[in-house]
């Protein structure tokens, strides 16, 4: 298994990034606020800070990471996943031949990165992530969050069909 004991999850989102598939029914409308303005989405990926801490988009992803990150060197080197470097270029590669290829491609690929190298390391029990990858999967791009992190929900852009 290139990836490690959770490859198949890895794959899953390696897959979903070369060819995404919507799928309405994922549990995480919940756990999300949808919004359809496009400037408004744009603003809160780059602009916007949330909670009283001043935390802005990138922020939270880089600090939800860096937990995976620490988790990560928990681990003894010769269980570690391997391969992980190799991900974020094939994550890059299949968006930039997708329906995500746009002003947010640098964000998409990222998240999407961070989503495989989450479940290398976590599987499935990382809720942050796994929430991403679900907004995702329902043609959505997280852009913001609502309330005081780690309390609130993710913001995600979805264009109204």
């Amino acid at each position: 298994m290139k990836y490690g004991k959770y490859n198949d999850l890895v794959e899953e989102v390696i897959l979903f990034s070369k060819n995404p598939q919507i799928n309405e029914r994922q549990s995480v409308f919940d756990r999300i606020i949808i919004i359809n303005d496009f400037q408004k989405a744009e603003y809160l990926a780059y602009e916007g800070v949330f909670s009283g801490d001043g935390y802005n988009c990138k922020y939270i992803r880089e600090l939800e990471m860096s937990e995976v990150w620490s988790k990560y060197y928990t681990i003894p080197e010769d269980e570690r996943p391997k391969g992980l470097e190799e991900i974020l270029e094939i994550i890059s590669d299949n968006v930039r031949g997708n329906a995500f290829n746009s002003i947010f491609f640098n964000e998409v690929v990222a998240d999407l990165n961070n989503c495989a190298i989450n479940r290398a390391i976590n599987g499935r029990s990382s809720s942050f992530f796994e929430d991403l990858f679900e907004v995702y999967q329902i043609g959505a791009i997280p852009c913001g969050w609502e309330g005081d992190y780690p309390e609130g929900r993710i913001v995600a852009y979805k264009i109204k069909e």
